[in-house]
C-alpha cells in the first residue's frame, strides 16, 4: 500500500509543546496588545499550493533567526524530502534547501551548535537515521544511525546529547501501534549513539521539552492505544526515570515538536481521540511548581501533527492536520502568551 493510502486509512493524531517570544525586530504579523494573542503567517509551502495544499508531521526547529520545517506527508505529494526555510523576521518562505538523503515523516526535528538535526520517522518501516542539515553550505549528513528504527518519538538536547525517546514501530500514523520504552542518547561529538534507561512504561507519540537540564517527557499512546495524560522527568547526571510530576490535565498524543519559556511549557493543540476536527486547547506547565494553567487562549485552527518552535516569547505551530491524516493543512501561527 502507497505511503498516501496508508495516512489517509487511520485517523489523526498530535500535539505539539513549545513556547517563546517574538524575535527583537520582527517584520511580519504580530499579536497586538501585551497577550495573549495569535497572529496568522505566511502558508506553509506544499505541492498543492495555498490553500489547498498542506504537510504534517514535519521535523521542525529553530536554527539562528529561520525555521527548518523538513519532510512531512504532504498531502498531495506523501511522505517528503522538502527543506522549508521560514525567515521569521520577514515572515516568508525563502526558496526550498537541498533535499534531505530520503523522504520521511513523523519524525523529530531538532537543532544543535548552528546544525539541523531528524531524528527517525518513518517510510516504508520504521527509520533508525539521524541526518544533519547545515544551512550555510546548504547540505545534508548521514549520520550515525540509532539502534532501533522508529517513529512518532519524543527528542530533547542536554548539552552535547541528544535523546531519542520512546516512538513506535508501525508506520500506519500515530498510536498504531509498536510503542517502545527504549531510550537512547547520540553524542554529538563522538557520532555515537547509547542506551540509557528506558520510559517506566512504553510509549509513542510523546514530547519531550528540556528544562534546568532535566528532560519532561508529556503524553502518547500506550500499547492498547489509549491516550496518556502520563508526565515523567528524566535526569541525565543520574540516568533514572520519575513518574511524579502531575499529569496533564487533557491526555493527548502525536506531539511532534517541543519547546518552552523560560520554565513554563505550552502544550497546544493535537488530538485526544474524541474532537473531531482536532484540538484548539491550550495549557502551560510551570515546573518549578510542577502545577498546569488550562483556559489559555485557545489555537485559531483546530489541527493535530503540528509542527512547533518557540523563539524569544511567540509560538510558533507550523502545519498538521485535520482528521483524517491526509487531510493535511498549511496554515501557520504564532501565539504570544
Amino acid at each position: 500500500m502507497s505511503s498516501m493510502m496508508v495516512r489517509r486509512s487511520v485517523l489523526p493524531i498530535a500535539c505539539l509543546i513549545a513556547a517563546v517570544a517574538l524575535i527583537p525586530g520582527y517584520a511580519g504579523p504580530t499579536p497586538s496588545g501585551p497577550g495573549p494573542a495569535w497572529a496568522t503567517l505566511a502558508p506553509v509551502p506544499s505541492v498543492g499550493g495555498p490553500g489547498v495544499g498542506g504537510v504534517e508531521g514535519m521535523s521542525v526547529a529553530q536554527v539562528g533567526d529561520k525555521i527548518v520545517a523538513a519532510l512531512g506527508f504532504d498531502r498531495a505529494a506523501g511522505d517528503s524530502s522538502t527543506t522549508r526555510i521560514y525567515s521569521i523576521a520577514s515572515n516568508a518562505w525563502l526558496p526550498n534547501g537541498a533535499d534531505a538523503p530520503g523522504p520521511s515523516s513523523e519524525g523529530a526535528g531538532t537543532s544543535h551548535a548552528n546544525l539541523f538535526y531528524n531524528v527517525g520517522g518513518r517510510f516504508i518501516g520504521a527509520r533508525a537515521d539521524l541526518w544533519s542539515y547545515d544551512l550555510v553550505s546548504n547540505t545534508w549528513t548521514a549520520l550515525a544511525s540509532m539502534n532501533q528504527g522508529r517513529a512518532g518519538l519524543g527528542v530533547a538536547v542536554v548539552g552535547d546529547s541528544i535523546f531519542a525517546i520512546g516512538g513506535r514501530t508501525a508506520t500506519g500514523g500515530p498510536c498504531t501501534g509498536g510503542p517502545l520504552s527504549s531510550v537512547e542518547r547520540y553524542d554529538v561529538d563522538t557520532n555515537t549513539w547509547s542506551i540509557v534507561a528506558s520510559l517506566p512504561s512504553a510509549r509513542s507519540d510523546l514530547a519531550a521539552a528540556t528544562v534546568g537540564g532535566k528532560i519532561y517527557v508529556f503524553g502518547g499512546c500506550d500499547a492498547s492505544g489509549a491516550f496518556l495524560s502520563d508526565v515523567d522527568v528524566y535526569d541525565p547526571e543520574t540516568d533514572t526515570w520519575s513518574t511524579a510530576p502531575t499529569d496533564m490535565p487533557t491526555a493527548r498524543a502525536g506531539m511532534y515538536a517541543v519547546g518552552r519559556k523560560g520554565g513554563t511549557i505550552y502544550v497546544i493543540g493535537g488530538w485526544d481521540g474524541v474532537a473531531a476536527s482536532g484540538l484548539t486547547t491550550n495549557e502551560s506547565y510551570k515546573v518549578s511548581t510542577d502545577t498546569w494553567t488550562t483556559g489559555l487562549l485557545a489555537m485559531p485552527t483546530p489541527r493535530a501533527e503540528t509542527g512547533a518552535v518557540g523563539t524569544n516569547g511567540g509560538i510558533y505551530i507550523v502545519g498538521g492536520s485535520q482528521p483524517a491524516f491526509g487531510a493535511s493543512v498549511d496554515v501557520n501561527e504564532v501565539f504570544k502568551p
